[in-house]
């Protein structure tokens, strides 16, 4: 019988990948979230019923041979809202398995008139992010809110802490912090949660474009679900509520 050398396939190498294998299921099951997780919310308006929205862990998947989670974003607005602006937004976003930054996002845009398709493509092994035809040097890792969701319910949230982050959005890099404020309840259609409050901002400068900043409760407990999401806008105030979920 001839010897098998050590690059070729044996009952030893074979043993040594099924247990590599065999520990990949469970990196993966042992976060908060898994593939199949389908979190439903109700949207208001200055506390007007506007809609509804769903963020989703639809597949694992790979992106610049990265293993990523492939996550949706879906908003749509309801009838009555339809008449004064109608909202058809859907976000695609690819995040890495284990550092939950962000490898790809496409967004597809419906606003009233407006309509906005894009594709940007992050390359850390090139320091490269790509939208359409433009590329653009980055120099750290990059998140975008979804990734920041999904990143907050891996890790310890201690009050009055605060994170740095660096985003993309707009094709350009954007620092900004995220404080850890309090503990406290709170109701939603869903049921009642004890949450972590947490505040992302920007230094002497508002978060959005429209002079808005953003509120995320996250549930208090193994799961770190996003109960609640208020945004701050100028004209009034957006508010999404859990109504329902499967984990």
């Amino acid at each position: 019988m001839g010897r098998t050398s050590p690059g070729q396939d044996s009952p030893l190498n074979r043993i040594r990948w099924r247990g590599i294998l065999a520990l990949i299921p469970a990196l993966v099951w042992s976060q908060p979230f898994r593939v199949g997780e389908n979190l439903h919310y109700t949207a208001q308006f200055n506390f007007i019923p506007a809609g509804w929205a769903t963020l989703q862990v639809l597949e694992m998947d790979t992106v610049h041979q990265q293993p990523t989670y492939h996550v949706y974003f879906q908003a749509r607005t309801g009838k009555i809202a339809d008449r004064v602006y109608k909202i058809r937004d859907q976000i695609h976003t690819w995040i890495h398995y284990q550092e939950y930054y962000t490898h790809r996002q496409q967004k597809i845009i419906r606003e009233g008139s407006y309509r906005k398709n894009s594709t940007t493509d992050i390359d850390y092994q090139r320091a490269i992010a790509v939208t359409g035809t433009d590329t653009f040097r980055i120099s750290q890792p990059l998140r975008d809110v979804y990734s920041l969701f999904y990143y907050l319910r891996t890790i310890p949230l201690e009050l009055d802490s605060i994170l740095q982050f660096t985003a993309f959005d707009n094709n350009r890099e954007t620092p900004f912090r995220l404080r850890i404020s309090k503990r406290e309840t709170v109701s939603v259609p869903a049921g009642s949660f004890t949450c972590i409050k947490v505040n992302p901002f920007r230094e002497k400068r508002s978060l959005f474009k429209n002079q808005g900043d953003i509120e995320i409760w996250f549930s208090d407990d193994e799961t770190r679900i996003p109960v609640q999401i208020q945004i701050h806008l100028k004209y009034g105030s957006m508010l999404l509520q859990l109504d329902s979920y499967t984990l």
